[in-house]
């Protein structure tokens, strides 16, 4: 009996001690769960995006605004992402495929494709964003060029001058509507005295459509978006929207503007640069998965061959630079229309500071 005795109290004392070391145990098992939180915490916030990115260029397939962005898709794609294009166009600049990103949910799964043009929106249709409204990822662009058709009997940038000279207000270039080439062919009226009517069109790729079908004699684009229409000999570029000439196997010695209308350089530069924009207030860590993403696809080998191919450079502006540049360009954009009566909205009334 007390052999049996002896036996259950050395069992209750182990049993005791083992209790006693068991809140050790729990501490360790307690912190090793708060790190296995963490870290699944962690991991669910890496994980955007989560389903397909919806991108909407708000002008016609085929343009340069289009086209960059299919090549910045492909290349975002290349990371893992799925990006679905889809072409929302009408309004003036943009306006229509623009606002239809604005009124989505603000949660970086809908991309507003861009280029300068959006930045008159507010000045041409009204819509109160400006470029405080949206944060910017810009890749890249191709200088513009002024084109005209094969059967216009021009053969530079002097004889189209005479052709507008000897048959005043007949003379009409297409460009897309509000837009970067919009405002430069208003500027060789505006600021050159040329007659020039300005015919515009949803986008660039219906703009040079029309010319190259005779509906206008010229049209204002940028080098990449005319380039086969040069290389099949349909266009003939006459000029191009810098300081400096342009040369290009394909294009040969195209002249600057300036050259026949120094007149006009107080507005230059004025360059195309083409990428997406969401939302300002898009949530941080969203933009910053963006901003990852999209200077990797800046830097990827698809994109650079991409832009070779249409003549452009490389831009990769995101944050702060990408802001300051916009905003640059939204001043005097917006000023130049209003200054030359091509809008009834006053830049003033939106906040947008005079260059």
């Amino acid at each position: 009996m007390k052999k049996l005795l002896s036996v259950l109290l050395s069992i209750t004392m182990g049993v005791a001690l083992l209790a006693g070391c068991s809140p050790k145990q729990e501490t360790v098992n307690t912190s090793a769960e708060k790190t296995n939180t963490e870290k699944t915490e962690t991991v669910e916030k890496s994980k955007f995006p989560e389903r397909p990115i919806n991108l909407i260029v708000p002008f016609g397939a085929g343009g340069g605004t289009d086209a960059w962005n299919r090549a910045i898709a492909a290349a975002l794609q290349e990371n893992g992402w799925t990006v679905k294009v889809s072409n929302v166009t009408g309004g003036s600049a943009g306006s229509v495929g623009t606002m239809q990103v604005w009124n989505a949910k603000h949660d970086g799964y809908t991309f507003a494709g861009t280029s300068e043009t959006p930045l008159v929106i507010p000045v041409m249709a009204g819509d109160k964003q400006t470029t405080d409204s949206w944060e910017y990822y810009i890749a890249g662009g191709s200088p513009g060029v002024l084109c005209v058709n094969k059967n216009a009997n021009i053969a530079d940038f002097q004889a189209l001058i005479d052709a507008t000279k000897a048959n005043p207000g007949t003379v009409k270039i297409a460009g897309t509507s509000g837009g970067l080439w919009f405002l430069l062919a208003s500027m060789l009226e505006y600021g050159g005295g040329i007659d020039l009517g300005v015919a515009t069109y949803d986008g660039s790729a219906t703009a040079i459509t029309a010319c190259i079908s005779n509906e206008t004699v010229a049209v204002a684009a940028s080098a990449g978006e005319v380039a086969e229409f040069v290389k099949s000999g349909d266009l003939i570029p006459v000029a191009t929207f810098q300081t400096t000439d342009f040369e290009q196997a394909d294009f040969g010695k195209v002249p600057a503007v300036t050259t026949l209308v120094p007149e006009v350089e107080k507005y230059l530069p004025l360059n195309q640069f083409i990428g997406f924009m969401i939302p300002k207030d898009t949530p941080e860590d969203v933009k910053a998965e963006i901003q990852k993403a999209f200077l990797a696809a800046c830097d990827s080998k698809a994109l650079k061959e991409f832009s070779d191919q249409n003549y452009g450079v490389i831009y990769k502006w995101v944050g702060e630079e990408a802001d300051k540049n916009c905003a640059k360009a939204q001043s005097i954009m917006s000023w130049m229309l209003y200054e030359m009566e091509k809008t009834e909205f006053n830049p003033a009334d939106f906040n947008i500071p005079k260059p």
